[in-house]
Formats: structure tokens, C-alpha cells, sequence
């Protein structure tokens, strides 16, 4: 699985910062370690939940709800943050289980005493449920093994396993939930690891983002000192090569770079205009 890496290096760059150097006197590593700051705070903000406020937050949360849901279901009603059509399953029973009348009874009294082997022997008999999984609480285990390379639950999956203590998959919800941000915190990470000469290394970053910084693995190497500069930022996530649509990576780079040049300008304009006054 490919490591996302992004170098600021390339001969028009090259070129520029050379410039930098003959007319500020000034090396460029300082310009460079800020410009890659920039990449890596805009990167951040590329990665999923696309975005930095509130809602690109909540946009995650739901989304990771919306995939737990889809391969576990609550035996009781749940607390959700969001509007969902699943209902529980108890719901379900008391819908579909009609006809026999004592087998909906049984169905019923064994979710009210919270006799698993019970209610799953009895759902057995009814049409359509007879291979569901049971299970009596949440299985991160499952979980796992129903997500994609990119971390979401893989289309057409098929099939929710019964949570009968309902309580412990709403606990679970919000645990993971509490995960979002993630992703976009590796690249965060690489913004206080290049070491740039700002007050806040994490400026433009969201708290909910912030909470996951210490946490990510990732890495920074600086050759901006080199013959030819450049600085390497590594999201270490295992997914993140994933995460990250191509598109919306090649848009994090292009702005950046248009930053960086355009920082670089202003030192040389200011560095020129100040020459001239001494000089006038």
C-alpha cells in the first residue's frame, strides 16, 4: 500500500528560490519549512471530512454511524446524533411476527429477560431471520472485517448482526465517533514537525482535528539546506493513500504551491524595494 508523500521541489521552484537567495541573502530553508506547513495544514484540510468546521465534523460522525449501522442493528431504541430510517429490531418483531401470536410472546419476553440463547433459537422459526447473528454486544472484531482499504464499510455489504444489549452499540457509536479527524491529523502533525518560524504551527487546524495530533503516525524530512532543497511530508496511516481522493490532493499541492511562490515574490519585491531606498 502506497505512503502519501508530498515534495515541494521542481525546476520553476528551484529557479525562484535561487532568486530568493541572490537578492535577500537568505537561505531559503525558512521560506521552504513555511510553504510546507501551508501543504500540510492544506492537506489536512482535503482529507476526509473534507473541510474544517463544524460541519465537515459532523459530516464524519455521521458517516460513521451510518456505516456501523449498516452491519450492526440495536435490539432496543437507540440515542442517535442523527436521523435514521433503521428501526430496531424489537420494532421489527413486534411488526412482522403477527400471525403467531405465541411465538411473537416468546420473542418478546426473551428480549425483556435478556435470554440470548433464547431468542435466537426462537428466530429460527421465523421466515426471513432464521440466519441472522445475534450477538450480545458490539464486535469492533466485525466491524474490521466489513471496512474497506479507505476505512468504510464496503458497498453492497450485506446482512446487520443483532446487538442485543443496545446500549453498548450506542457507547460504541460515539467511541468512534470521537475518531473523526484522524486522518486529517497526520498531516497535522507534519505542520509541527517541519519545524516552520510561526507563532502556530497548528493555525487553520480545527480542535477536533488538534485532539489526534500526538496520536498519528507520520514524518517529516527536511533537506531544505540541500544543494537541491526539498521537504518530504509522510502520512503514515495505513490508509491514507486511500483516504485522500487523487483529485483532491493535486488541488491541496496546487494551492500550496501557488502560496509558496507568491510568499517567495514578496520577499524579493520587499528585498528590492529596500535596496533601491538605501541606494536612492
Amino acid at each position: 500500500m502506497a505512503t502519501p508523500k508530498v515534495q515541494i521541489d521542481n525546476v520553476q521552484l528551484l529557479k525562484k528560490m535561487k532568486r530568493l537567495e541572490e537578492v535577500t541573502g537568505k537561505e531559503i530553508t525558512g521560506t521552504m519549512r513555511r510553504g510546507a506547513r501551508l501543504l500540510a495544514v492544506n492537506l489536512a484540510y482535503s482529507a476526509p471530512p473534507y473541510g474544517k468546521d463544524i460541519a465537515a465534523r459532523k459530516l464524519g460522525e455521521k458517516a460513521v454511524q451510518n456505516d456501523i449501522l449498516s452491519v450492526m442493528r440495536p435490539m432496543e431504541k437507540i440515542n442517535l446524533p442523527f436521523k435514521t430510517n433503521l428501526e430496531p429490531f424489537k420494532k421489527t418483531v413486534q411488526r412482522i411476527v403477527t400471525n403467531n401470536k405465541a411465538l411473537r410472546k416468546d420473542l418478546l419476553s426473551s428480549i425483556k429477560n435478556f435470554d440470548i440463547a433464547k431468542f435466537t433459537s426462537l428466530l429460527r422459526h421465523v421466515s426471513g431471520f432464521s440466519s441472522l447473528n445475534v450477538l450480545s454486544e458490539p464486535s469492533s472484531e466485525l466491524h474490521r472485517r466489513t471496512r474497506n482499504d479507505a476505512g468504510r464499510v464496503r458497498k453492497g455489504w450485506r446482512g446487520r448482526d443483532i446487538v442485543f444489549k443496545s446500549g453498548y452499540l450506542e457507547e460504541y457509536i460515539k467511541k468512534k465517533q470521537q475518531m473523526v479527524g484522524f486522518t486529517k491529523a497526520a498531516w497535522a502533525s507534519c505542520a509541527i514537525s517541519v519545524k516552520a518560524d510561526i507563532s502556530d504551527a497548528l493555525s487553520g487546524i480545527p480542535t477536533w482535528v488538534k485532539r489526534h495530533a500526538s496520536k498519528v503516525p507520520h514524518n517529516v524530512m527536511d533537506a531544505s539546506s540541500a544543494t537541491a532543497p526539498k521537504i518530504t511530508l509522510t502520512n503514515k496511516l495505513p490508509w491514507a493513500d486511500k483516504a485522500l481522493r487523487p483529485a483532491d490532493h493535486n488541488e491541496a499541492i496546487r494551492i500550496s504551491r501557488e502560496k509558496f511562490v507568491t510568499s517567495m515574490d514578496m520577499e524579493i519585491r520587499f528585498a528590492l524595494k529596500k535596496a533601491a531606498e538605501q541606494t536612492a
